[in-house]
């Protein structure tokens, strides 16, 4: 069978991370990487051992296939360009800066009848495999994303950044039409949110809290998930899911906790994980999701059926990103306003309200500290 020919738009980290995946796909032949800057596209094309393009003008017209991963500002044009060269394309998330943008390139990769797929990569992961068809009906969900700024990704904040991964996790589950959103969060570094907070509602009673931050001490990657049936504890980084359901002896001790004694307190704390509830650690098999999203990639322009994340998903995923960042707009946890003063519109309003340091005193002199005695 022919190898689908495809080529790597963007040589920066995940670029290269792509790139050499790729040439490990079955089915999958890495015929170039595309860049501006030289001495990037330059020095992976040599360690991928292929060829250097400055711009996808230049690319060979037998193409099937690109990867884009490069700057988000960057996503729409160069979707648009190489979608009306009938390519499939596999976009690194956000789709694209805008909802309007990702509409359009929906709407020509349906019009074109090309392959448009989202990297959403965590859909992959295996923690989330292991435990998604474990839950039953979802009520809440609780995320944290945080990590040590990267310094890549600098034209887009922590929402589009890094909460976007979980608002498609969580789109992914519930499926009712959302209602409310409330959310704020804070400048750091730049003019871009570093860190935000976001409460989702959804028509169905569904709720979820979810946090990302790029400039955190400790980085983590973790989902709560609590449903009718079950509740899920993931760690996307370690690759961890543990499902918490009632035990044998749950409906025997539901509702007697009003006057306990500390005999029956001691018993009930002993028993909590052993028969009350029943914990599992799920089996999860190992593997890696960039390699696992290219193969869905490949297999769907084979198979010419949806990949796992359509640019469907991934316009819905902006959708609630924009609503996100609208909510931290007219955040009442911006300055305090008179009464009767009405709420900065979205686009009156910062998206972030920035850090400000307290002046510390300036003492020109060192002071002289008293012996004691």
């Amino acid at each position: 069978m022919k190898r689908l020919r495809i080529v790597v738009v963007g040589a920066g980290h995940l670029g290269r991370i792509h790139g050499r995946l790729l040439k490990t796909v079955d089915g999958a032949e890495l015929v170039g990487v595309v860049d501006p800057v030289p001495a990037a596209r330059d020095q992976v094309a040599r360690e991928l051992e292929t060829t250097a393009y400055a711009d996808i003008d230049q690319l060979p017209s037998n193409l099937d296939a690109a990867i884009i991963a490069a700057p988000t500002v960057h996503h729409h044009e160069l979707a648009t360009r190489l979608l009306k060269a009938n390519l499939h394309l596999l976009i690194e998330k956000p789709l694209a800066t805008t909802a309007q943008q990702a509409r359009e390139l929906v709407w020509l990769a349906n019009e074109r009848r090309r392959v448009l797929q989202v990297g959403h990569v965590e859909r992959f992961n295996p923690a989330w495999n292991a435990a998604r068809g474990q839950l039953g009906r979802v009520r809440y969900i609780e995320a944290k994303r945080e990590s040590r700024h990267t310094f890549r990704s600098t034209d887009i904040g922590a929402v589009l950044d890094l909460m976007i991964h979980d608002i498609d996790l969580v789109l992914s589950l519930v499926k009712g039409d959302l209602v409310d959103v409330r959310a704020f969060g804070f400048s750091a570094l730049g003019c871009q949110e570093d860190s935000a907070a976001a409460w989702l509602t959804f028509a169905d009673g569904s709720q979820a809290h979810l946090s990302a931050s790029r400039v955190a001490y400790s980085p983590q990657r973790a989902m709560r998930i609590t449903s009718d049936e079950a509740c899920a504890e993931l760690d996307f980084a370690a690759g961890t899911a543990l499902v918490i359901r009632p035990g044998e002896s749950f409906a025997e001790h539901r509702g007697e906790l009003q006057d306990v004694t500390v005999e029956r307190r001691q018993h009930l704390q002993s028993e909590l994980f052993a028969s009350i509830l029943a914990s599992e650690e799920l089996e999860v098999v190992p593997g890696n999701a960039i390699l696992d999203e290219q193969h869905d990639f490949v297999i769907s322009i084979r198979a010419k059926r949806a990949p796992m994340v359509t640019g469907e998903a991934g316009l819905a995923a902006l959708e609630v990103a924009e609503r996100v960042l609208s909510a931290m707009r007219i955040s009442t946890w911006h300055a305090p306003r008179k009464a009767g003063t009405p709420v900065a519109s979205p686009s009156e309003a910062p998206a972030a309200l920035p850090m400000t340091p307290t002046p510390q005193p300036i003492h020109p002199h060192p002071r002289k500290r008293r012996r004691a005695g």
